[in-house]
């Protein structure tokens, strides 16, 4: 269980979250770490069952959970959980974008389908979140985009499509900010570098290059989720980042390098 601030500034009693890519990884700590700090919770995700029991866990810290089946990519299905998720918790007032599927891969070796994949739940799956929930939310509002700091490496070989989504979700990110500030929704992105089911895969796959990354990180571990990269969430969810919008935040260990 995450250790959340007892300050009420970084509490988020009364507050609704929606987390896309929620049922696993980084979102599923993420919505941990919320749920701790107070608010209830929609998990979106394209596995409904893998949603089901995330929402069963917030349920089992205390607080309201919503599990909801929806293809980021695809905008009327996310519009509609949205919708769904407003209509089951009563407000929105939080949105983390986290949904992305990872497809690694070296330029030459990537394929149009790979493209499809990486570009939509990525850049489209965020962008087609923030339109949706944007209705619903009011002065006081956090949107939260999940980045990368491999997006932030000189050499970001093997993860072109990936590195290149991110860093186009952080322009985004800086956009929507500026646009939407006038009605007192803050938009900041959030790097971090966790554990999470993905990760696992891929590095059990391709030791070396795990171990190499392990040693970009001056802290000397991946993070995990709810612990390490949850309470940073929480903090731009909450008053306590009041006045922070258009940013980007690194919980990762020190490995993204900000030039």
């Amino acid at each position: 269980m995450s250790d959340t601030s007892r300050s009420p500034r970084r509490r988020l009693d009364g507050r609704v979250a929606l987390v896309t890519g929620g049922g696993q990884g980084v979102g599923r700590g993420i919505a941990r770490a919320l749920a701790n700090a107070g608010a209830d919770i929609a998990i979106v995700d394209i596995d409904l069952a893998r949603a089901e029991r995330a929402a069963d866990e917030i349920v089992a810290l205390g607080r309201r959970g919503f599990a909801v089946r929806a293809d980021v990519s695809d905008h009327e299905a996310i519009t509609d959980a949205v919708d769904r998720s407003v209509v089951a918790l009563g407000r929105l007032d939080i949105v983390v974008n986290n949904a992305h599927t990872v497809l690694p891969g070296r330029v030459l070796d990537i394929t149009e389908h790979d493209l499809d994949v990486v570009w939509s739940t990525g850049f489209l799956g965020t962008f087609n979140t923030m339109q949706a929930a944007q209705r619903h939310l009011g002065r006081g509002a956090s949107i939260i985009n999940i980045v990368s700091s491999v997006m932030l490496k000189p050499d970001t070989s093997g993860f072109a499509m990936y590195a290149a989504t991110k860093t186009a979700i952080r322009s985004l990110t800086r956009t929507v900010a500026f646009e939407w500030g006038d009605r007192g929704i803050r938009v900041n992105a959030l790097s971090p570098q966790t554990t999470s089911p993905a990760w696992e895969t891929w590095a059990e796959a391709n030791a070396a290059a795990a171990a190499v990354i392990r040693t970009e990180i001056p802290l000397g571990y991946v993070g995990e989720a709810e612990v390490d990269v949850g309470p940073v969430a929480v903090f731009l969810a909450s008053d306590a980042s009041s006045y922070m919008t258009g940013g980007l935040l690194l919980a990762d260990g020190g490995r993204g390098h900000l030039r």
